[in-house]
């Protein structure tokens, strides 16, 4: 590098930076609580903000009797109904009901009022602190409206926010009820949430069951109210397996090959991680919130069914598949309820053992490296990242932000062995990435490791040790140079080794290099 006058300058760089940002994210990001002793991942405080703030604003209101509610709710969606069967050829009307092929649906809008009746009866909910007929209403609202979404062509997923923002709305009534109100009166509404969270209309969409089952996170805080939780997680399970055994899923095998399902949720945990507004009350809830995937997922069955099954045989197929979908998600996304559940009730070390042993999931695997590095753990970081790459090598990191680290779990170790001081180990990382270049943001490699070698000081100013102990920069070039052979056996070019070649002024490694790859003559004329 080179300044104005032409005169040659040197970067200057700090050591430990990848541990320096490491740390201060942990401290002061989302895996950081200022309420648990660790991070949670259904549970965040604007949910307890939320509640409290509404507070003020409830009081002792009458709510619309159950049968009431129920008319409301369902007149304007009735009507939605009526409506697009009369612009609907392939319409067919039952006594009861009216049926279509959903690809014939115009697409569902809010603007047709269809949901204005479940507007109407949970605003009329959320404000009284009827705790117990409140909740009854809410719990049908959301019943009826997961149905209803799961009915019309909601192309544009118009009807499924609303159905994430009313869950949403209703874990914070929850979080009031379980503040304020008595200790039967608390149950009683949890097991109405819990009910309609185990109905048939959640047990195939299971990330929006789970998420209805994290109003028990608001119980479990207090001691007298704390088996609620519990109780309702137990029914959860109790239900799936059911549904498990209905569907002929066999749940030791479900989670075998759920790799696919455990990517959406981490690739929508990845996506949760930017900037909280008051309506999200939840740091990683879009992993509950996430589409279902029974739709991927039953598309890419229909393209392998044998087109001479029957179609009862082609259905059941279906079926079946999405109702393995559902189960894997529900084994996934409980994970996260039981960890939550653990760490709200001030079972740290128990949630903490948790993580350890679901280490193959991303996001818990995450959160333990978040509690060891705010522990300063370092050797067992060390040790846990060593059991990741042994179990799952292709983990990939989904809660820390991409170019925190930029080399997954090798970003994780690096900063281990900064806070170690063990500068051979970065030395030898750091000339690997060199060698095995494939990227321009390699280059960065060449920086650090002249930064931890050929300089007479040990220290950067603030009594830490900067890696500069002694090994000398031509030592780590040669040692570049022998460990890349002039590229033999290799079939592609490497920039940053060449970058390297240009600014040592390697000449007779340049020219070896180009017998191997002729076309980088040009770009190393300087040296040949």
């Amino acid at each position: 590098m080179r300044d104005s006058a032409g005169k040659r300058t040197v970067k200057v760089v700090n050591p430990r930076q990848e541990l320096d940002d490491l740390v201060s994210f942990v401290n002061t990001g989302w895996l950081a609580s200022g309420e648990f002793d660790g991070p949670t991942f259904l549970w965040n405080h604007l949910i307890s903000d939320a509640s409290a703030s509404d507070d003020s604003e409830r009081n002792n209101m009458p709510v619309a009797p159950p049968r009431d509610a129920d008319t409301v709710i369902s007149m304007p969606m009735q009507w939605y109904f009526d409506a697009i069967a009369s612009i609907v050829p392939t319409a067919q009307r039952t006594d009861a009901s009216v049926e279509m092929p959903r690809n014939d649906m115009p697409t569902f809008r809010l603007d047709s009022q269809a949901l204005s009746g479940v507007d109407a009866v949970v605003g009329n909910a959320l404000m009284s602190t009827r705790w117990v007929a409140a909740t009854a209403n809410l719990a049908k609202a959301v019943e009826v409206t997961a149905r209803f979404v799961g009915n019309v062509a909601d192309r544009d997923n118009e009807g499924f926010d609303y159905l994430k923002e009313l869950i949403q709305n209703i874990r914070v009534y929850m979080d009031s009820v379980a503040r304020n109100a008595q200790p039967q009166d608390g149950e009683e509404a949890l097991r109405l949430i819990t009910q309609v969270a185990c109905n048939e209309d959640f047990q195939l969409n299971s990330m929006q069951m789970v998420e209805l089952l994290a109003c028990g996170l608001s119980f479990a805080q207090w001691d007298d109210t704390r088996m609620f939780a519990y109780d309702a997680l137990n029914r959860a399970l109790d239900t799936m397996d059911r549904f498990a055994r209905e569907a002929h899923i066999n749940t030791v095998d479900s989670y075998t090959g759920s790799d696919d399902a455990q990517s959406e949720m981490t690739n929508d945990v990845s996506n949760a991680n930017g900037t909280s507004s008051a309506t999200d009350t939840g740091n990683v809830n879009d992993i509950i919130s996430a589409n279902d995937g029974n739709s991927a997922t039953d598309a890419n069955t229909a393209n392998t069914l044998d087109p001479d099954m029957s179609a009862t045989d082609m259905d059941g197929i279906r079926r079946q598949t999405m109702a393995i979908s559902a189960h894997q998600q529900f084994e996934q996304a409980i994970l996260f309820l039981r960890h939550d559940l653990m760490r709200v009730s001030g079972d740290a070390q128990d949630a903490d053992d948790f993580l350890l042993q679901h280490h193959d999931t991303e996001p818990l695997a995450d959160a333990y490296v978040a509690r060891l590095i705010a522990a300063e753990r370092w050797e067992d970081l060390i040790d846990f990242i060593n059991l990741v790459e042994h179990d799952r090598p292709n983990q990939y990191t989904v809660m820390f932000p991409e170019d925190l680290v930029p080399y997954e779990w090798e970003s994780l170790r690096e900063a281990a062995l900064e806070a170690l001081g063990k500068w051979d180990e970065l030395r030898a990382m750091y000339r690997e990435r060199i060698v095995e270049a494939y990227d321009p943001s390699d280059e960065e490699a060449i920086t650090k490791l002249r930064a931890i070698s050929n300089s007479n000081n040990s220290s950067n100013g603030n009594g830490r040790s900067n890696g500069n102990d002694g090994s000398s920069w031509a030592e780590q070039v040669q040692r570049i140079v022998h460990d890349y052979a002039d590229g033999q056996g290799r079939y592609a070019r490497n920039m940053i080794y060449e970058r390297l070649m240009i600014s040592e002024h390697l000449h007779d490694e340049a020219a070896r290099y180009c017998h191997n790859f002729p076309d980088a003559a040009r770009d190393l004329a300087a040296l040949l």
